[in-house]
C-alpha cells in the first residue's frame, strides 16, 4: 500500500447519502484503511465530510485525488459518470469500488471491466444484498438442494422515492434523465436481480417489462417497473421495483423449488422461512436487510469485502462481470418497456 502505515489509501468519490451514510463510516472504521480524501462537486459538502470524519483532503474534481497516488476509489456519483469515472480511477492505478448500477449502457460496463484487466486492478460492484446474512443462509438452503432447483421466484424492491432519502431530496439527480438514465429500475431492481441472479447460480436470458413514470410529475425516468424474466435453466420469475411504496420498504423475494418454498424478508421476525412439501416449516432469524433509515446503511459488509480483496489480491465478492449482468438485465426490462415486446438479455 501507498501509506506508510501500509493501510490502504481511499479517496470517497461522490459524498451524497450513500457516500455519508454507508462508505464513509465504513472505511474510516476500517483499520487497514485510510480515507485520504472526500471529493464531491458540491465542495461545501466534501469539506464538511471530510471534517466530520477526519480527512486531510477535500476536492471538488476527483482528478485531484488521483494526484495524491490513492490506492483506490470509491465512485458514489450521479449514474452518468461511473464509467468515466471509474474508468480514470482504474487508470491512474487505483482499485475501484462502484455504486449500483456499474453503468448506463452494455458497453460502458463491458469498457469498465476491459479498463481493470488491463490495469489488473480490482471493479467491485456495491450490490450489497449478496452480502447480507439473511440472503447468504438463503443461498446456503438452496445450494443444500434439499428442496429441488427453483422453477420461479418473485422479488420486490420498493420504498417511498428517493427525494426521501438523497442529500438533495427532491431535487437530487435520481429524477434526472441525463444523470440517472435509470430510474427505480437502476436505483432498486438491479438490486434485486442481481440477488436473484446471485441466489440462484442463474442468468436472466429474457425479459418481458413494463416501466413508466406513474407517480412522481417531476420524474423524468421510471418511478415503477414490473418485470417478468426468463432464466438460463428455465426458471420464470417476476420483478417489481417503486418509488412509491408508501409502508416503509418492501425487500422480500420468494423462491419457489420442486419440493418447498424459500421466504426471504416477508415476515417481521423471521428472515428466512423455508417451507417444504412435507409440511415442514423452519423459520430463521438471521438479520436484517439495510434500510434508509438512520444509521441503516452501515454494517454492509462492502467495504470489508473490497479492503479484504484489494490487500489479499484475491477476487472480490462482486466483480465488475457480475455488475454488468446485472445491468444488462435491466436495460432489457427499459427496451420491452419501450417497444411493448420481449427482449434478449445481452450476454456479458
Amino acid at each position: 500500500m501507498s501509506g506508510k502505515s501500509g493501510k490502504l489509501r481511499v479517496a470517497i468519490i461522490g459524498c451524497g447519502a450513500i457516500g455519508q451514510r454507508r462508505h464513509l463510516p465504513e472505511f474510516t472504521a476500517h483499520p487497514d484503511c485510510q480515507v485520504v480524501a472526500c471529493v464531491d462537486v458540491n465542495g461545501k459538502r466534501a469539506r464538511e465530510q471530510a471534517a466530520k470524519f477526519g480527512v486531510a483532503h477535500a476536492f471538488r474534481d476527483f482528478r485531484d485525488a488521483l494526484k495524491l497516488g490513492i490506492d483506490a476509489a470509491v465512485v458514489a456519483t450521479p449514474n452518468y459518470l461511473h464509467a468515466p469515472q471509474t474508468i480514470a480511477c482504474l487508470r491512474a492505478g487505483a482499485h475501484v469500488l462502484v455504486e449500483k448500477p456499474i453503468a448506463v449502457s452494455v458497453a460502458e460496463a463491458r469498457a469498465m471491466c476491459a479498463a481493470a484487466k488491463k490495469a489488473r486492478r480490482q471493479l467491485m460492484v456495491g450490490h450489497n444484498q449478496r452480502l447480507a446474512r439473511s440472503h447468504v443462509r438463503a443461498k446456503e438452503i438452496y445450494r443444500g438442494g434439499q428442496l429441488g432447483r427453483c422453477l420461479a421466484f418473485s422479488t420486490s424492491f420498493a420504498h417511498g422515492g428517493p427525494e426521501g432519502w438523497s442529500v438533495d431530496g427532491a431535487k437530487g439527480f435520481f429524477f434526472k434523465k441525463r444523470q440517472a438514465v435509470i430510474g427505480s429500475l437502476g436505483d432498486l431492481g438491479v438490486h434485486k436481480i442481481d440477488l436473484v441472479r446471485w441466489l440462484l447460480d442463474d442468468e436472466m436470458v429474457q425479459a418481458c417489462a413494463m416501466a413508466d413514470n406513474i407517480n412522481k410529475p417531476a420524474c423524468q425516468v421510471d418511478d415503477t417497473a414490473m418485470a417478468v424474466f426468463r432464466t438460463a435453466r428455465g426458471a420464470m420469475g417476476q420483478l417489481f421495483s417503486g418509488w412509491s411504496y408508501r409502508c416503509g420498504e418492501n425487500n422480500a423475494t420468494r423462491i419457489y423449488c420442486e419440493r418447498g418454498v424459500i421466504r426471504i424478508f416477508e415476515d417481521p421476525q423471521y428472515s428466512v422461512i423455508v417451507e417444504s412439501d412435507t409440511g415442514e416449516k423452519v423459520c430463521i432469524a438471521a438479520g436484517k436487510i439495510q434500510t434508509n433509515a438512520p444509521g441503516g446503511q452501515f454494517g454492509s459488509g462492502i467495504a470489508a469485502e473490497f479492503i479484504d480483496a484489494v490487500r489479499s489480491g484475491r477476487k472480490n465478492a462482486i466483480p465488475g462481470e457480475e455488475g454488468a449482468r446485472s445491468l444488462a438485465a435491466i436495460l432489457a426490462c427499459l427496451q420491452s418497456a419501450r417497444t411493448g415486446r420481449t427482449v434478449r438479455v445481452a450476454k456479458i
